[in-house]
């Protein structure tokens, strides 16, 4: 069986005693439920959506059955965790104080001490198919080293949270050969003066570049990316409970990695995870699903904005159109007067969007590709384009999206592509960027000449004697000038190619609003530059790239 994440490490039972006003605790605890490090990152993992299992052990007693049932409640493969007969489960007393709501813990250790090195031997299959392993310093040191061994030996994804950090002192020069064979180390700060035995944080993470991550509590977290210190600060929140927090930041990092997202939209996302779990009492509870997450994410980066109630509303209606179609397989096709096609999926969707916008904004107007093409554009006004690339949509090719703009006091406020069939859904809202799956578009690649692809959009026989001008610039003696020439005949692909870098510029001819609208505000927003290519402004360039830019216009 294949995992996204393997977690090789300890459960404990957590005992949760929250301080008095008057500085006291009681006696008996206000929380008592499984938890310890190696369970919490597998239960945050799995809850963000990972296919994850743990390597561990517990003892055969009722609290040992208690951590197997939780595990199994998350969803977490247990098939790799032992019940042993006369060990005694680890636990924990957590004493949460008023004043800054931080935690001192007092551990009492059974099982994760008879962690052996021969389990990295016993479990190296699970190892082997896992797409991450993930382990603390609880567990024995020779046991670590065995697994880290093994992790680098066979070019393993192996993610460390020091909990133990005087195990990893850079003091004892083994130590030294250790961390160089570890993929990723997550720690605070603290744990990383005692590993690396200094009070300077930025030399450190400039000596391991995308491989040590510092979290500074209140001021965020900081890496060095292989270019720069990467500082990303902290998401304000009324903190309850900073128990787990470490946690869930972990076992949704491991998670986001493991199903590709790059490194620093992981750690942006996972921050949102822990703050989530700030706001809730105990290690697990507050450890939010993956659906949970996203919502949080949009609506706390999104507060600010002043047409948040209608962007939120906007994409989860573009979403739900989707559903109310994406079954339907039985479609009529239909010619309109200009010889181009639609089909009643068009009409339904156009009609979805339309009625449940109405309910909600009474007063707003549409223009849209069907049912209202003639409106002008004006205050609260919703340009609707209900399935963009038609002809891709009947032919069953992936390249169609449903298309969204809301315009209001003389701009654009906020746009959504949404390609289905791709699983991308873009939006952007009025000087925030661009969104991509909720991750932040960042950097659109410029690349050298010859890597470079233009994409013509639009029907391919509009302006089609000015694009033979631009496209005989791009091919010289029957030499071409750049990497490729691209026509998919798709705004929706068109535009989001574009904002992906997937393409590096976009010459087109298109003019009806429903069409440009959308994918013209993804540009904006993400810094492309605009150029005429004519004098009536029917052909326009879309680029970031200013040599190919210089060809093209020469």
């Amino acid at each position: 069986m294949k995992y996204d994440v393997c977690v090789f490490g300890g459960c404990a039972l957590d005992m949760i005693y929250y301080q008095n006003s008057d500085g006291t605790y009681n006696d008996e605890p206000t929380i008592k439920e499984p938890g310890g490090k190696g369970a919490n990152q597998a239960v945050a993992a799995s809850r963000a959506g990972a296919k994850t299992t743990i390597i561990s052990r517990v003892g055969n007693d009722e609290i040992g059955k208690s951590i197997i049932e939780n595990l199994l409640l998350n969803r977490v493969d247990v098939s790799n965790v032992e019940i042993i007969d006369g060990i005694q489960n680890d636990y924990s007393k957590i004493r949460i104080r008023v004043k800054d709501k931080d935690n001192e813990i007092e551990r009492f250790s059974g099982a994760i001490n008879t962690f052996t090195p021969d389990m990295v031997d016993k479990y190296s299959e699970v190892l082997l198919n896992s797409a991450i392993i993930v382990c603390q310093l609880k567990i024995p040191k020779e046991t670590t080293e065995r697994l880290i061994n093994f992790c680098h030996k066979h070019n393993k994804v192996l993610i460390l949270t020091p909990c133990r950090p005087e195990k990893l002192s850079i003091t004892d020069k083994a130590n030294k050969k250790l961390l160089d064979k570890i993929t990723l180390i997550t720690c605070n700060e603290k744990e990383c003066k005692t590993i690396f035995n200094t009070d300077n944080i930025e030399t450190c993470i400039e000596k391991y570049p995308n491989k040590l991550i510092v979290t500074l509590g209140n001021e965020g977290l900081i890496y060095h990316n292989g270019k720069r210190v990467v500082k990303m600060s902290s998401i304000n929140v009324e903190v309850i409970d900073t128990i787990g927090a470490g946690d869930t930041l972990n076992g949704n990092l491991v998670a986001f990695l493991s199903k590709g997202v790059d490194l620093q939209h992981a750690l942006r996302k996972a921050m949102y995870a822990a703050t989530m779990k700030l706001q809730v009492k105990s290690a697990q509870k507050g450890m939010p699903y993956y659906n949970e997450l996203e919502e949080f994410i949009f609506r706390k980066r999104n507060k600010n904005f002043s047409y948040s109630e209608e962007l939120d509303f906007a994409i989860s209606i573009v979403k739900e159109a989707y559903n109310q179609i994406k079954e339907n397989t039985n479609f009529r096709i239909f010619s309109k007067e200009d010889n181009t096609l639609v089909t009643d999926i068009d009409i339904a969707i156009e009609k979805f969007l339309i009625k449940n916008i109405k309910k909600k904004f009474k007063k707003d107007v549409f223009l849209t590709e069907e049912s209202f093409p003639d409106t002008n554009l004006q205050d609260r006004c919703w340009i609707i384009d209900p399935i963009d690339g038609t002809n891709h949509f009947i032919k069953g090719n992936p390249y169609w999206g449903i298309q969204l703009a809301f315009y209001d006091k003389g701009h654009t406020r906020f746009s959504i592509i949404y390609l289905p069939k791709l699983d991308e859904f873009y939006y952007a809202a009025e000087n925030q960027g661009v969104y991509l799956n909720n991750n932040k578009i960042l950097n659109i690649p410029v690349v050298p000449l010859n890597q470079t692809v233009v994409e013509f959009g639009g029907s391919v026989y509009k302006e089609l004697d000015s694009k033979k001008i631009y496209f005989n610039k791009l091919i010289k003696q029957d030499k071409m000038l750049i990497g490729n020439i691209l026509h998919i005949n798709s705004c929706a692909r068109s535009f989001t190619n574009l904002v992906s870098g997937k393409t590096d510029a976009l010459i087109f001819a298109t003019r009806k609003l429903w069409d440009i609208m959308p994918g013209m505000f993804l540009c904006e927003e993400a810094g492309i530059k605009v150029y005429a290519l004519d004098f009536e402004k029917k052909l326009r360039l879309l680029t970031l790239n200013e040599e190919l830019k210089n060809i093209i216009l020469d």
